[in-house]
């Protein structure tokens, strides 16, 4: 197993942690605690799309976490069988995607900090290892 396997390995793992998290943390808010929590911001702003807006928030929570799940799931599988690393590297572009897009939608809404850079670093990370072992095996 080449060093870029490892790291390959390491990462999934933790994306098959925080996958199963959020998928927890989601169907938590979705039967009982976001709702709860979405009544309370109703009533205290007095806006009424909160209970909307806490559901959206939920769904992408889910949705996040099972594709973390299965990023997780397939690295581990091409990190001990190198053959299987395309879905990973594809699955790895698409994730560093949506968080440079979520970076670019920081800056323009000025909520932009420092500590945003780290959501780039797995992702990053996964693709540059990917593409090793990708070249690696033709």
């Amino acid at each position: 197993m080449s060093n870029s396997q490892k790291y390959i390995n390491i990462i999934s793992i933790l994306n098959i942690i925080g996958g199963a998290a959020q998928i927890i943390i989601g169907l938590l808010g979705a039967f009982g605690a976001g709702s709860v929590g979405a009544d309370a911001i109703a009533q205290q702003a007095g806006d009424a799309s909160a209970p909307t807006a806490v559901t959206g928030f939920i769904i992408a929570l889910i949705v996040a976490g099972v594709f973390s799940l299965i990023c997780g799931i397939l690295g581990v599988r091409a990190a001990k069988d190198a053959s299987k690393i395309k879905p990973v590297f594809v699955l790895a572009c698409i994730s560093l995607a949506v968080a440079l897009v979520g970076n670019i939608a920081s800056i323009i809404g000025g909520s932009f900090s420092i500590g945003n850079l780290t959501e780039l670093v797995a992702p990053a990370l996964m693709v540059f290892c990917a593409n090793n072992v990708r070249k690696q095996n033709g």
